[in-house]
């Protein structure tokens, strides 16, 4: 049997997003990158206005079920499921056969057409980042090829039409190619994720990445002069930690046991939604005894408090390569270098390719003015008296956050904190 050469699939998820572009090389390197899309004429998609619902649906249990995967890991957790999903559907445009099903599978879209599945993502990329929303929305995809390897130009067109994707061919036998791509990422990133590979394996052959990039200021910011500093149960012990503070009416999340207020940004389009589990339920319980209808629907609920609010300052990064949780959602077949079938990838259409790794990249900083990247964090609050008709929401110990697009409820990002003073 032909030796197998991996196609590395890169998440960098991002907490501040990427422009659409795919710029070139670094003014000092010596290494030359290609363009792959010179000369190919993008075709003009016509979009649907919105993402379809069984799309909207599929992305939605994508979401829970990845976060729920991930939750097995220790400490805080952020990821952002789309960021892995659009991932996903470039390199789905590469898959055929029981490959292609089980990716699918994987990504609740048994169903769905690859047309409109390309369709819809591609749509709602285009309306996440509408220059009418107030929240600045980036996202970016490139793929990043192996001088010599002949990828098919049907794939190429496809992720170039469908997901906007800069493609490029590179030598990644130059010690300098990691750092031209990483580059990119830093560039689309704004700096807060610096780096997404460490170095290229002879047998890599492409490489896929995502970034999306989320900033907002809250409708109704906090004032500096009412951060404190208090105490948060982390699971390790209690730490000190300073905590945002402001009182008025805000939308209250009762239900499941858990308690949580919703945080518009200015665009309210978007929104942080913070859930604290009750007392003795671990974020990790409380997620896994609840499904993605279930959330839905008790942040639907919402209902207008006079609220006392008290959430942590954090500024935090998480790391992960994602095989497991992606084995565990039925994707197992696309890492097997004997069984995956990326055929539709290359030119001469033969089965040998596989996916030899997913990484997984996060960054989130909750401040007074806003949110930037992807992920919120426990709040303490104090303990002073306040009147009989306010309600007091202390995230004073491990809870669940997410960042919510209204206009599709999907979370952008969603995470677990358990200690707001580790970065």
């Amino acid at each position: 049997m032909s030796r197998k050469y991996q196609l590395i699939v890169t998440w960098a998820l991002v907490a501040v997003m990427l422009g659409v572009t795919l710029t070139g090389c670094s003014g000092n390197s010596k290494v030359a990158a290609g363009d792959l899309m010179k000369g190919i004429n993008k075709n003009p998609v016509q979009l649907p206005q919105k993402m379809d619902g069984e799309l909207n649906q599929a992305l939605l249990d994508f979401t829970w079920n990845l976060f729920r995967e991930s939750g097995a890991n220790t400490g805080n957790v952020m990821i952002s499921a789309p960021s892995v999903y659009l991932a996903l559907g470039m390199t789905l445009n590469g898959a055929d056969g029981e490959t292609r099903e089980a990716m699918l599978k994987a990504l609740s879209a048994q169903n769905i057409k690859p047309e409109d599945f390309n369709l819809g993502l591609s749509a709602w990329m285009t309306s996440l980042m509408d220059k009418e929303n107030k929240a600045d929305v980036r996202i970016a995809n490139s793929i990043w090829i192996r001088d010599g390897f002949e990828a098919d130009p049907a794939f190429l067109q496809t992720n170039g039409d469908y997901y906007q994707a800069g493609i490029r061919s590179i030598d990644f036998a130059d010690p300098s190619a990691p750092k031209i791509i990483n580059q990119w990422v830093e560039e689309k990133t704004e700096g807060t994720i610096d780096k997404i590979i460490e170095k290229i394996d002879d047998d890599l052959m492409m490489y896929l990445i995502n970034a999306i990039y989320f900033k907002g200021e809250w409708k109704d910011q906090f004032k500096a002069g009412s951060t404190y500093e208090s105490t948060f149960s982390a699971p390790a012990g209690s730490v000190e930690t300073p905590f945002m503070r402001r009182s008025g009416n805000m939308d209250y999340i009762q239900g499941k046991g858990a308690t949580g207020v919703i945080l518009p940004y200015t665009d309210e389009r978007f929104a942080f939604v913070g859930i604290l589990p009750g007392e003795g339920q671990s974020p990790r319980d409380f997620i896994n005894t609840i499904t993605a209808a279930e959330m839905l629907t008790l942040i639907s609920t919402k209902k207008t408090k006079n609220i006392d609010l008290s959430l942590p300052k954090f500024e935090s990064s998480y790391e992960d390569e994602l095989q497991d949780e992606l084995h565990a959602l039925g994707m197992e077949i696309a890492f097997d270098p004997y069984r995956a079938d990326f055929s539709l990838m290359n030119k001469a259409h033969t089965k040998d390719l596989f996916i030899g790794e997913v990484k997984h990249k996060t960054y989130i900083k909750v401040d007074e003015k806003g949110t930037e990247a992807a992920a919120v964090t426990g709040v303490g609050v104090s303990t002073t008296s306040m009147p009989i008709d306010l309600t007091q929401v202390v995230f004073d110990r491990p809870f669940v956050y997410a960042i919510i697009d209204w206009q599709t409820n999907s979370p952008l990002f969603v995470g677990i904190m358990e200690d707001p003073t580790v970065k």
